[in-house]
């Protein structure tokens, strides 16, 4: 077999050179914007439905809770493979929440159908992301360099997206109804994840990996066993989610507060570029699989730290630039390195689950943090909201130190 260069030597141009992977990856960055487009789009359309923040933000949450379905979506990948699960997955998906665009707009539907339409379309969704890393592994299955290479791209490409996303809707609601956003991120998704399933090793299977046990014993490992040491990675994960979500909540009252609210998204954008930055350096490092747990570990406490550091700078806004700009080069290396952990703890069989285990986990740190955000912030100001961020991150890295498996990493 032929050598493998090291991504350190030829950086990402190694890992776009594999056959396919360019196309691959295009499309499934494509379907994946249809979920940067879907939230701000929806908080639009539900407001000018109603008239009521309160009525968009429990069909933003109802859509959010949604995330509990994707280990088993990832599942059915696993089990099927995606040319057979993803499309309709995708079909279904785009149908309501295009349903729930369509009839948002007529007051001959009552607000509760689009609701239940669009939430039904979140519970729908394809598991693009963890498909793609999937697909990923089987291209890097030579070289660790370059699977850490190819996660380190796909997250940070999605970190991009999501800043995209936002900036895509805020444009086209100044010259289009919201609704229109949110029946064109239905269009991309099917566009998307068609593009994604039409290339040739997805068609054939080339990439798949199938549990090879009997069938009696296949039911009961996919459906029941939960894997060890994944437990560890989700609570860290989902300690890291709670913790940003409240960064970013508090940043926007400490915005507010000083006079300057348009400096919030200024501030969030900084973050998620220098996230984007340390990603992509994270990706060239050769680090030992074996200290997966002390990686994690570290960066959530850098994250602590900084965090912390930003509290202490909160009395003006160049100073939380600053500090959060630092605390972001942690927070794509996090994710990083929790998709290769879970790869690592995880069967074949199972890797995809594995690494929507590491989504949901962050979806719903995130949709907590922020909901005990609010509270807080509101009652105590932005300062204290970073504080209790460092205090998470913390608890954290501690939960990752009680919970990691000996052995199994």
């Amino acid at each position: 077999m032929t050598p493998v260069p090291s991504v350190g030597s030829e950086g990402y141009s190694s890992v776009l050179r594999i056959p396919w992977a360019r196309g691959v990856f295009a499309a499934a960055l494509l379907g994946r914007f249809a979920f940067a487009l879907i939230p701000l789009s929806a908080v639009f359309t539900f407001h000018e439905r109603t008239g009521s923040f309160s009525t968009a933000g429990l069909a933003i949450a109802a859509y959010g809770l949604t995330t509990i379905t994707l280990p088993f979506k990832a599942r059915l990948v696993d089990r099927h493979g995606q040319f057979r699960a993803l499309l309709p997955l995708a079909a279904l998906s785009a149908l309501c929440i295009g349903g729930a665009a369509s009839i948002t707009g007529s007051t001959d539907f009552p607000v509760l159908l689009s609701i239940a339409l669009f939430v039904t379309g979140g519970a729908a969704v394809p598991p693009l992301g963890p498909a793609m890393r999937s697909n990923w592994r089987a291209m890097t299955a030579d070289s660790p360099d370059r699977k850490q290479a190819a996660y380190a791209l796909d997250s940070t490409c999605e970190e991009v997206l999501f800043l995209a996303g936002p900036l895509t809707v805020g444009i086209l609601i100044t010259v289009l109804p919201a609704w229109v956003g949110l029946a064109g991120a239905a269009v991309v998704l099917v566009a998307g994840t068609s593009a994604m399933i039409a290339a040739e090793p997805i068609r054939r299977g080339t990439w798949e990996v199938h549990d090879t046990a009997p069938p009696h014993r296949r039911i009961r490992t996919v459906t029941a066993r939960p894997i060890p040491g994944l437990f560890a990675v989700l609570v860290a994960i989902s300690a890291l989610a709670a913790g940003v979500s409240i960064v970013y909540i508090s940043v926007a009252e400490l915005a507010t507060a000083q006079g300057h609210p348009s400096a919030a998204g200024y501030i969030e954008s900084g973050m998620v570029a220098a996230s984007v930055v340390g990603g992509l350096i994270w990706g060239k490092l050769n680090l030992a699989t074996s200290s997966r747990p002390i990686q994690l570990g570290g960066l959530s406490a850098a994250l602590a730290v900084a965090v912390s550091g930003t509290a202490a700078l909160a009395d003006t806004l160049w100073g939380v630039a600053a500090g959060l700009f630092v605390a972001g080069l942690a927070v794509a290396p996090s994710f990083i390195t929790a998709y290769l952990a879970a790869d690592e703890l995880a069967p074949e069989s199972r890797r995809s689950e594995a690494s929507s285990w590491v989504n949901t986990a962050y979806n719903l740190g995130a949709a907590f943090g922020a909901a005990g955000a609010g509270l807080l912030v509101d009652r105590v100001g932005g300062q204290s909201g970073l504080v209790l961020s460092a205090a998470i991150l913390a608890v954290g890295v501690l939960a990752l130190t009680l919970l990691s498996t000996p052995g199994r990493w």
